[in-house]
């Protein structure tokens, strides 16, 4: 071993099982200290909470080479050293700083005083009034500490009234306070008895923990352990606490860290007016499949007076080799109105048919070409609408699809089958299979483009006998012409008026789609999955079918005309605003209606459509959508959108809906005109207000309410929301939901989280931990 005395200053490093410093200066943080961060992204922004050691500036020493630096030494070679006076200690990367060092050369030990300061080897920092240290093993204790320290990008600062390093990878502190803030910010902090830390195992361990938040104890725990550096671990994570309808409504979960690749969490509750539940999850990840099971149970429910209430999810994805993969999704439910008395309202509307599926997908070469086949198997549970409505839909027990295309000069050759067995309960089963086989040429140049497609579609079905009904074989073959043309033109525009002057290219964009398909009555067809596009659009004029599905094919011999502008940058290409209009021209009459019947109501030309969106002006967006019927010369839908947003946190947007025939809540239908109006806006630097009002002018009815506030604290160490909501859920009943969270940076959310109520009912919401662009505040909650 070798050492070094040099008069002349020199500083220190210690560590804590995170990369970072440390200081101390325990009476920063009694309970009654002010806060001492900034504003963020402001040049007052303080970097560390305590600096790191500060180091000599002389030349690398070797490895287990000592070098003191000071204004005045005293001692005696090879037995002791005093050094006083900016006192700085350099060993194998290690650095100590202090007013006065005491170092015993035999046991290569220091004691350090009045004030030190320490950074270790992995760049952790401590701070206090006096250390005793091994040089040697990177052991000892120090008093009266204050630490920072950093690993992955998450920081931990604190102080400790006593500190025992008793190696490299692990410490114990005594009496300490912590935090994963800002420097200088203890609006909240973790107060416990003694913590304890591994380093290889990535464990702390705190005993008689409490978490203080703006000077008040909100959680207690006699013990509780954590990961020090990031990683997934074992144990109860944070309650969930939420009210609504039901009541108070409490969650507990424990997570459980079974591998690598597979965890679960198993979380016991209760609803105040229903009783006890249990949910649970468990993921699991390989590489060559992936997948998860949800379930939700509660074992009497006082409220609906039943037993044994539960869903469940199963996922799962594999890749069996790289030709051939596959996938389950599994939904059920123990009743019709599990989802009406335990989601919120858009979970009501989407939960009506619970999808069970299994698949297949192979893909190859056939002829050099790519073929792709899928093996399809699904039913479905459905559950009864709010009127108490049910309309199962039909199984498909199995369908074989397959797809193979080749390019053949300007041509696409293209060949579509499929056979499906299709079965119900309460209607007649059949098999339906298809080939379609079709070739499309592509001419174009950089203006403009004309694209012919011939393609034959051939049906056979073999139905089953039901009731009345005989088994029986049924066909239908259609020839399927069309011409899809287009054209671009381009000029350059400033806009002056709406973007400050800035050059923009503006296209023009007229299209003609020519579709011939002969008319055939297809009334003595079943409909097994087929229906007609309720929301008509700008893009279904250029449809070769306006039904969904297979089992109807409209006749037509029409011509679709088209007219769309948009505006784009000239450099980028980034497009602001777009508008069209179009409608149909039968130059005979389409008579195939769903019924399959001929002749009834033929339509002679297609709805008209127009539209329009993007952005009108500096901070401003807007969007139409028209819906005229040709049939009953009426509105069948409008919808008007405007959009203020001239900063994130700043939204307020407005929205006028009317249509003839709208689901007001999952099941019910009729003519609706509503007012939605959606803000997120702030009253103060910090505090967002939110909120929204979704009303319905017929029939006068609010659809959807919600109101609340958050608040980020200016450290960006905390947020806090509290959200209240309304909504209806059947006719004349309506649903509370309550949601308050509390985030702490890097560490965990306590509450109920609002934020995708927020993101779906106001448009251009961002979240309050996003504004001021202080996106690297990742909450996570394993």
């Amino acid at each position: 071993m070798s050492r070094l005395f040099v008069s002349k200053p020199m500083v220190m490093a210690l560590g804590l099982a995170f990369s970072g410093s440390v200081s101390a200066a325990s009476d920063t943080w009694s309970e009654d200290a002010p806060a001492l961060c900034h504003e963020p992204n402001t040049q007052q922004t303080k970097t560390h909470a305590v600096a790191p050691a500060k180091k000599s500036g002389e030349p690398k020493l070797g490895q287990d080479v000592t070098r003191i630096v000071s204004d005045k030494a005293l001692g005696q070679t090879n037995v002791r050293h005093r050094a006083e006076g900016d006192v700085i200690v350099e060993r194998n990367d290690e650095v100590l700083n202090a007013e006065w060092v005491d170092y015993d050369q035999q046991t290569e030990t220091v004691v350090a005083g009045d004030k030190f300061k320490l950074t270790r080897a992995d760049g952790q920092t401590v701070e206090g009034e006096q250390l005793h240290y091994d040089l040697k093993n990177s052991q000892g204790t120090a008093e009266n500490a204050e630490f920072e320290a950093n690993h992955n990008g998450r920081r931990l600062q604190g102080v400790g009234g006593h500190i025992v390093m008793e190696n490299k990878k692990n410490y114990k502190i005594q009496d300490v306070k912590f935090n994963t803030c800002n420097p200088g910010d203890k609006s909240w902090y973790i107060q416990a008895a003694s913590l304890k830390a591994n380093k290889d195992t990535g464990i702390g361990v705190a005993e008689h923990a409490k978490l203080v938040f703006g000077g008040v104890p909100i959680l207690y725990a006699p013990w509780v352990d954590f990961p020090i550096d990031g990683n997934r671990k074992s144990g109860f994570l944070v309650p969930t606490v939420k009210t609504g309808s039901d009541g108070l409504q409490v969650e507990l979960p424990y997570y459980m860290n079974l591998a690598p690749n597979y965890d679960a969490t198993v979380a016991p509750g209760f609803i105040a007016d229903r009783g006890a539940t249990l949910s649970g999850e468990f993921r699991y990840k390989q590489p060559k499949y992936s997948g998860s099971l949800n379930a939700h149970y509660m074992p009497h429910d006082r409220e609906r007076k039943r037993n044994n209430r539960y869903s469940v999810n199963i996922k799962h994805n594999h890749q069996f080799t790289d030709e051939l993969s596959g996938g389950v999704d599994f939904n059920q439910s123990s009743d019709d109105y599990y989802y009406q008395d335990f989601s919120g309202r858009n979970e009501i509307a989407e939960n009506v048919n619970l999808d069970r599926k299994a698949w297949l997908n192979y893909n190859t070469l056939l002829f050099g070409e790519t073929l792709s086949a899928q093996l399809l198997v699904q039913k479905y549970q459905t559950l009864r609408d709010t009127n108490g409505n049910k309309d199962e839909p039909y199984s498909i027990l199995p369908r074989l699809s397959a797809n193979w295309n080749k390019q053949i000069g300007n041509g696409n050759l293209d060949v579509w089958t499929q056979i499906t067995r299709f079965e119900h309960d309460s209607k007649q089963n059949g098999i339906r299979a298809i080939v379609y086989p079709s070739i499309k040429w592509d001419f174009h140049n950089q203006w403009g483009y004309v694209r012919p497609k011939i393609g034959v579609h051939a049906t056979r079905y073999a139905l089953d006998e039901y009731g009345s009904l005989k088994s029986r074989n049924v066909s239908r073959i259609l020839p399927i012409i069309n011409i899809d043309s287009g054209i671009t033109l381009e000029r350059e525009t400033s806009l002056m008026n709406l973007f400050g002057g800035k050059w923009f290219v503006q296209t023009l964009e007229p299209r003609l789609f020519y579709n011939y398909i002969p008319s055939k009555s297809q009334n003595d067809l079943p409909v097994f999955d087929t229906i007609a596009n309720s929301n008509f659009s700008y893009d279904q004029l250029f449809r070769e079918n306006i039904y969904t599905g297979h089992d109807r094919i409209n006749s037509s011999n029409s011509l679709s005309t088209g007219l769309q502008t948009r505006i784009l940058d000239r450099f980028s290409g980034e497009e602001f605003f777009r508008a069209g209009m179009g409608q149909k021209y039968y130059f005979t009459d389409d008579n195939v209606l769903l019924n399959g019947m001929i002749g009834q109501h033929p339509r002679s030309r297609s709805d008209f459509v127009a539209f329009a969106g993007g952005r009108v002006a500096s901070n401003w967006w807007a969007d139409a959508h028209w819906h005229w019927n040709e049939s009953s010369r009426k509105t069948e839908n409008l919808d008007l959108g405007v959009r203020y947003n001239p900063e994130a946190g700043k939204v307020v947007s407005v929205r006028f809906k009317s249509g003839r025939n709208e689901e007001i809540y999952s099941g019910f239908y009729d003519k609706l005109r509503h007012i939605d109006i959606g803000a997120q806006w702030p009253i103060s630097p910090n505090l967002y207000a939110v909120g929204r009002l979704d009303y319905s002018i017929s029939p006068r009815v609010a659809l959807e309410q919600t109101l609340g506030l958050e608040y980020r604290n200016p450290c960006g160490c905390w947020s806090v929301s509290f959200v209240g909501q309304r909504y209806i859920s059947a006719l004349n009943k309506h649903k509370t939901a309550f949601f308050f969270t509390l985030q702490l940076k890097d560490l965990s959310n306590i509450g109920n989280n609002p934020y995708e109520t927020l993101r779906l009912g106001i448009p251009g919401y961002t979240k309050t931990n996003d504004v001021n662009s202080n996106k690297n505040n990742i909450l996570f909650t394993r």
